[in-house]
């Protein structure tokens, strides 16, 4: 790894604008200030959003294929495949490789993943990079891209980086759904606080204690003090506040039933799941879900979310993975098969129809649920004979009818057609 100069590089605003929000993070109109990071730790239906994208696709096998005169076969010589299916670097598995992809997409926009080479050009190690500490330059009308590694700043050209954006404005730099769920990240962390300040003062509402008469500095803080003390916290909630010496409360703050407060709450999070294109069954949200549109909906999340997200990635890795020779030969495809098989009732009808068609055979039926083969005898394809054309129809109809067809009053006069 060699470290570049960064002298004369040209960075938009919008570059700053990224990078400024992955250190600082954003302040949003509600006070909260907003970070990637933070926003995945601290906001659950940040999480679950991010996790069940991160889940659904890292679960899809990643594949190297090779080209053949008959179709294809799959390309287990190619180290490429080692690394996709066995160990992409010392640190992850595969599941957790693709899971850091979608996770930085969808938090920072940009997934970077660092080629390592040995000498002789050989891919030996497909490195992620850390998104929050790395930034895309522009040189002579060439990206180089600037992160830190152990510390250290290090400067890398594209040919060595997997750039995988999420979306993208400019066609370079990804944009991630957070910057603009932010507005409504701020909301819910907000919410969430207030929340917290309500139950750990023991579901006391905000109010105001009026004495007759003056007090001084003192005693107005020596009876707050007390006030706190009998009938604050979670452990005094409920309790009976018993008022002397004519101290009287009133409240000052609205009731959480009042301000719809679970409303409101409940419609900020369906706005984030919106926003980060997640179905809110996915959230436990069942109230719009019947068990007969549920797989409906799954299906859907398959073939309108995570395909384009699987398209995107294959695209990325076919041009960056292999050299220009190998193309002609290779690729890397998901495998959607296993999520898009449904549940036992809709496979087995599924495998009918395929088998009756005679487009998989009974071992590859056997080999998508993970059975073992039968032998050369589950090769064999088949087709039903209830599917024809209209002239083998009409040929049959007529030999029904005793009529000769093609030669068959030679067969029956030589006793062959009996």
């Amino acid at each position: 790894m060699i470290f570049r100069s960064l002298l004369n590089t040209e960075k938009r605003s919008s570059d700053w604008e990224n990078i400024l929000f992955n250190v600082f993070g954003y302040k949003t109109k509600s006070g909260q200030v907003i970070t990637p990071e933070g926003a995945f730790d601290n906001l659950g239906a940040v999480f679950a959003c991010v996790e069940r994208r991160a889940n659904a696709l890292s679960k899809l096998p990643l594949q190297v294929y090779r080209r053949t005169e008959a179709g294809r076969e799959r390309g287990y010589e190619h180290n490429i495949d080692y690394l996709l299916t066995k160990r992409p670097n010392k640190y992850q598995t595969p599941s957790a490789f693709k899971k850091y992809i979608v996770v930085s997409q969808l938090l920072w926009g940009n997934a970077y993943i660092l080629m390592k080479f040995d000498r002789k050009g050989k891919i030996i190690e497909l490195m992620p990079l850390n998104p929050g500490s790395t930034t895309i330059l522009k040189q002579n009308g060439e990206y180089w891209f600037h992160t830190n590694l152990d510390g250290k700043p290090y400067v890398f050209h594209e040919e060595e980086i997997i750039h995988l954006p999420y979306i993208s404005s400019d066609g370079k730099i990804g944009k991630a759904p957070l910057t603009v769920a932010r507005e409504n990240a701020g909301n819910l962390q907000a919410m969430q606080e207030f929340e917290g300040n309500f139950y750990r003062n023991g579901t006391m509402t905000k109010g105001a204690l009026k004495v007759p008469g003056e007090l001084n500095k003192d005693a107005k803080k020596k009876i707050r003090e007390e006030w706190r003390e009998l009938y604050g916290g979670t452990q005094n909630s409920g309790d009976i506040a018993i008022l002397d010496s004519g101290l009287e409360w009133q409240s000052i703050s609205i009731p959480l039933k009042d301000a719809e407060f679970v409303t409101s709450k409940k419609l900020t999070i369906v706005e984030i799941a919106n926003i980060f294109n997640v179905p809110s069954f996915l959230l436990n949200d069942m109230e719009r879900s019947t068990y007969n549109n549920i797989e409906h909906q799954n299906m859907r999340f398959i073939l309108d979310v995570i395909q384009p997200d699987c398209i995107g990635i294959e695209e990325e890795f076919n041009y960056k993975l292999f050299t220009e020779k190998e193309r002609e030969k290779y690729y890397v495809k998901f495998n959607l098969t296993s999520a898009l098989r449904g549940d036992s009732e809709s496979r087995v009808k599924f495998y009918k129809e395929m088998l009756a068609m005679g487009v998989y055979s009974i071992n590859e039926v056997r080999e998508l649920e993970d059975r073992n083969s039968i032998g050369e005898i589950g090769d064999k394809h088949y087709f039903s004979l209830n599917y024809t054309t209209l002239e083998t129809l009409e040929k049959h109809q007529r030999i029904k009818g005793g009529e000769a067809v093609d030669g068959g009053d030679e067969e029956k006069e030589s006793g062959q057609g009996d």
